[in-house]
């Protein structure tokens, strides 16, 4: 969810030190807004002090705590990329949040509407959820929003229109 990957951004050297431990959908914090969702009641959930992370992509706690720990081991820390959405339930002060942190690396966001895509460069207008109260879902058309290898080499967000 947005507030713990915020928190978990801006103090990353000490989340990525802690030992993940597996939880329960019925024990995270964010269930309530879970519980509805047929796809989420077998989902590990893993926490690091207080920090949780959904792993949405494994049905098994063991494979998602393997998984884990081995890309812990592989995060290129002189190179990193930090993205963020308008989503899982980011609100406007999170996004602003988002904007205001120094972060040792690139970043990009996404958001839902041309205006506020003008506050900052980080900002990137992810079209097609103007309507909505977030950006359900972010990972099919991202490319099309912005020059994804000018933002990789250079760490230069454009618009593409």
């Amino acid at each position: 969810m947005a507030d713990d990957y915020l928190k978990f951004i801006a103090n990353l050297d000490y989340y990525l030190e802690q030992e993940l431990k597996i939880i329960s959908v019925e024990e995270a914090r964010h269930y309530f807004l879970w519980k509805a969702d047929s796809g989420m009641k077998n989902v590990p959930i893993g926490v690091l002090d207080d920090v949780e992370i959904a792993f949405l992509h494994y049905k098994n706690s063991e494979v998602a705590k393997n998984t884990w720990n081995r890309r812990v081991q592989r995060v290129n820390r002189s190179n990193l990329i930090f993205k963020f959405s308008y989503m899982n339930q980011c609100t406007k002060e999170d996004l602003d949040a988002f904007i205001k942190m120094q972060l040792p690396g690139k970043k990009i966001c996404f958001v839902k509407d041309a205006e506020t895509a003008k506050k900052d460069k980080c900002l990137v207008y992810y079209k097609g959820f103007e309507n909505d109260d977030q950006i359900s879902n972010d990972t099919y058309y991202w490319d099309r929003y912005f020059d994804v290898v000018k933002f990789i080499n250079q760490g230069i967000v454009e618009q593409r229109v």
